[in-house]
């Protein structure tokens, strides 16, 4: 009675234990799922702030666009009227020029200073008559000259008043650019910071969603240990291989299923089988669904053939000849797939090979079930029948 009741309380206390843990698995996940959300709303308000901030960066760019672009106009502008000015200058000069020699002309002087001599005699002379009509021609060719003199200086000054008003609005724009440039670049250094905060909670979601994924698989795996009786620390010993990189595990891209199979073929003539590779092949539909499910395993297996890492350090190939047998490679795996069997007793013995694979009686029926499936798929009457 003594023992009953002492293995009754060891079950009650075991039982106890079991509840502790699911709660505190529950707690824990529950923790994880609060952070998860807090994550992702700090994610969304990140985001709606660099979408707002996004929206004036935009508009401050146009701004400082369309500045940059009335400066160039302006720059323009002025180059413009510079050159009018310099040919207004050159045009005055030459008036000036024809001003002389038409004021020479009139008096049929040979030089200016000569029709100063020529005008001077005239005053002196007694003569009103000749003094008035000296006058009167003198005059009449000075105010025509001097009204086109005028004429320029005028048109001078115009230029000059319309190039110190570009000038002006030129500065005024360069330093409304300048604001709005350091507008632009103050936004733009909002924005960085915006985003490296974004990839910061991304990392951090990611990392709380990971652990999350950890921490239902951890318990679903040791659901399925109670069930199955695998041991998770043996299976966390296995995939102990891979993080201490004993075994290469690296991802190795998705083949279409046509290449899956060509590799059944070819390593299963490598390894002396060939017109059996149906088998083969149903060990990759069976075990991964031709690298679809790539594990880890309940019990660590990994690969397109879901291989544990224990046995892929005796058993491993490099099929494609890189230098490296990686369990996550078709290309390795399926050639190890198919020396393991025959080293197990295929062709002669499938039974055997495949159950020295899968220690199952299920698992040796449904493989040879899957491969007379692709047999009478593929239509050869010359191999099987396998079951």
């Amino acid at each position: 009675m003594l023992g009953r009741g002492f293995a009754l309380c060891l079950c009650l206390a075991a039982l106890l234990l079991c509840a502790a843990a699911d709660r505190t698995a529950a707690q824990g996940e529950k923790r994880l799922e609060d952070r998860l959300q807090r994550q992702q709303a700090a994610l969304e308000e990140k985001i709606s702030r660099i979408s707002r901030l996004g929206e004036r960066l935009e508009k401050a760019q146009s701004a400082a666009d369309r500045s940059r672009y009335r400066l160039q106009d302006l720059h323009q502008d002025i180059s413009r009227l510079d050159h009018s000015l310099r040919a207004q200058r050159k045009a005055r000069l030459r008036a000036e020029k024809r001003y002389r020699a038409a004021a020479v002309a009139a008096y049929k002087g040979q030089s200016y200073e000569s029709l100063e001599l020529l005008i001077q005699n005239a005053l002196k002379s007694g003569d009103w008559q000749e003094r008035l009509e000296v006058a009167g021609r003198f005059l009449l060719v000075l105010r025509e000259g001097r009204e086109i003199l005028e004429a320029y200086e005028r048109h001078e000054r115009i230029l000059g008043d319309m190039r110190r008003q570009l000038s002006r609005k030129r500065q005024e724009y360069r330093r409304l650019l300048a604001v709005r440039e350091r507008e632009v670049g103050e936004l733009r250094r909002r924005e960085r910071r915006l985003e490296a905060a974004i990839r910061g909670l991304e990392a951090s979601r990611e990392a709380t969603r990971e652990r999350l994924r950890e921490l239902r698989r951890e318990e679903r795996l040791a659901r399925e240990a109670a069930a199955t009786g695998w041991d998770v620390g043996a299976r966390r010993a296995e995939l102990d291989l891979v993080e201490r990189e004993k075994v290469v595990a690296k991802p190795a891209g998705n083949l279409p299923e046509e290449e899956y199979m060509r590799l059944y073929r070819r390593a299963a003539r490598e390894y002396g089988f060939g017109e059996d590779w149906y088998v083969l092949a149903a060990v990759g539909r069976v075990e991964s669904d031709h690298g679809r499910r790539m594990g880890p395993s309940a019990a660590g297996a990994l690969g397109p053939m879901q291989f544990l890492p224990s046995t892929w350090l005796r058993a491993g190939v490099d099929g494609d000849g890189d230098g490296v047998a990686n369990i996550m490679d078709p290309a390795d795996a399926i050639p190890a797939a198919a020396r393991y069997l025959r080293d197990a007793g295929a062709p002669e013995d499938w039974h055997a090979a495949l159950y020295a694979y899968n220690r199952a009686g299920w698992y040796v029926r449904e493989v040879l079930a899957v491969a007379e499936a692709y047999r009478l798929m593929f239509g050869d009457a010359g191999a099987g029948p396998y079951a």
